[in-house]
């Protein structure tokens, strides 16, 4: 019995380490791309503070291989319509 504890919560901990590694990669874009986005909108060369990561959306057919470049997509379009 405490075995099989021990493999689920081995098993729960590795399936939200897993995907953490990958938000990284998706979030790191994201934060470049929307500070991209953002000074290009204002003509500015200060970086803002950008906006906590959104939850990784499914890709669609055209979208990045990358979850970085994924990520940097999304990040700069909410930059170019940031207020």
């Amino acid at each position: 019995m405490i075995f099989r504890k021990k493999h689920i919560l081995t098993t729960i901990f590795l399936a939200l380490f897993s995907t953490s590694v990958f938000a990284s990669d998706f979030c790191d874009g994201f934060k470049r791309g929307y500070i991209a986005g953002y000074k290009q909108a204002k003509g500015t060369s200060l970086p803002p503070l950008p906006p906590l990561c959104p939850l990784k959306p499914l890709k669609g057919f055209g979208d990045p291989e990358s979850d970085y470049e994924f990520g940097y997509t999304i990040g700069f379009k909410k930059g170019l319509t940031a207020r």
